[in-house]
């Protein structure tokens, strides 16, 4: 596969947990393609297939060719099975201005498509926020369709729409986004099947309930500057300690207008922040905190050998950018069985590979 706008890598290690390589991953933020080779080498050590095959490059997708990816990836043309990614989504979320296509990060769509139209893959994953099925009501995602479909003349691809709820495949967060699957075959994806049920009281082919946030920190320990990486966070004073003390579970902070996290729930949905603000984490379901960058990368499902480079602000910008890995993986692995008749790897060999083992403990 090929990998644009990779950020911090969800959408890369889902895939490839999956079944899928990755031969090409590139971002415009240098932080998080140090991210991606710091990620590369913790896997080499830890004998894990993920990025050992993939050119990682630092490239503004707007000068990015065709031609330079054949080269760095060592593919050729009609070799490149998968091209994924999802152009920046701020520009269509519902938490946003929805500017849409008048915002400049929405019309970095355009690149998206014209790469695929140059590098002809045998599918495509696009991945955006549900608000792009709305915005401009409508008339935006309607567009999409077309220029998917046809991203140029005589080339053509099915298109299978999905949208999906983290909270449906394991990940402990409510997350909602939707997947625009090609197939050049003219094949159909259908959704995966979840492998938790939403309702706790009802038993739904034997499967396991939401995982919550307290499955997701399950076993990590207090923050601390050494292990894992990136658990550190915000110092706070002790006004804002009182006040966030004072907090119920699910409670918004009047002030900051973050969420106050519940450990019988699964997480809010782990946002970004403000360009200028570099985004805040959730409050702490116990302590009188905001979680650290590792927390919100436990409730996106990234396993905690993933490191992400830079400071606090570049690292919880690179996990609330990101897919999670453990939807990435239902994903491909869906695309992997309808478009290319191969089998994925299981379930529960992705949970290992990713490291998230914690959040499905035997008897729980």
């Amino acid at each position: 596969m090929v990998s644009l706008f990779s950020g911090g890598g969800g959408l890369d290690l889902g895939l490839e947990a999956a079944g899928f390589q990755s031969r090409f991953s590139t971002d415009i933020d240098p932080f998080s393609c140090a991210t991606l080779q710091r990620g590369r080498s913790a896997a080499t050590g830890l004998q894990l297939p993920f990025m050992q095959e993939s050119v990682v490059v630092n490239a503004d997708i707007n000068g990015l060719t065709s031609s330079f990816i054949f080269e760095a990836s060592g593919l050729k043309r009609g070799e490149i099975d998968l091209l994924a990614g999802g152009p920046p989504c701020q520009a269509f979320s519902v938490f946003g201005k929805r500017l849409g296509r008048k915002d400049k990060r929405g019309q970095l769509v355009e690149q998206y498509y014209r790469l695929l139209g140059e590098l002809r893959p045998k599918a495509f994953l696009f991945e955006n926020v549900f608000g792009l099925l709305t915005v401009e009501r409508g008339r935006v995602f309607e567009e999409a369709r077309k220029r998917l479909a046809n991203p140029r003349p005589g080339l053509h691809y099915e298109l299978s729409v999905l949208r999906l709820e983290a909270a449906d495949y394991g990940v402990p967060q409510h997350r909602d986004r939707v997947f625009i699957v090609g197939s050049l075959e003219g094949l159909k994806v259908s959704s995966p099947n979840p492998v938790v049920h939403q309702n706790a009281n009802i038993e739904e082919k034997n499967l396991p309930d939401l995982r919550t946030v307290k499955d997701g920190l399950r076993g990590l320990a207090s923050p601390n500057e050494v292990h894992p990486k990136n658990h550190t966070g915000r110092l706070h004073s002790q006004r804002i300690v009182e006040r966030y003390a004072k907090m119920q579970p699910r409670e918004r902070d009047s002030h900051t207008r973050i969420n106050k996290l519940d450990l019988a729930t699964p997480s809010f949905t782990i946002i970004v922040g403000s360009d200028a603000g570099g985004g805040k984490g959730h409050i702490h379901p116990i302590e009188p905190r905001e979680v650290t960058p590792r927390e919100s990368a436990r409730l996106q499902t990234f396993p905690d050998w993933w490191e992400f480079v830079g400071e606090g602000r570049h690292a919880i910008r690179q996990v609330g950018n990101a897919v999670p890995p453990l939807l990435g993986y239902a994903v491909g692995a869906q695309i992997l069985h309808d478009v290319f008749q191969i089998k994925p790897r299981s379930f529960e060999q992705a949970l290992t590979m990713l490291a998230q083992n914690h959040l499905f403990p035997k008897g729980g």
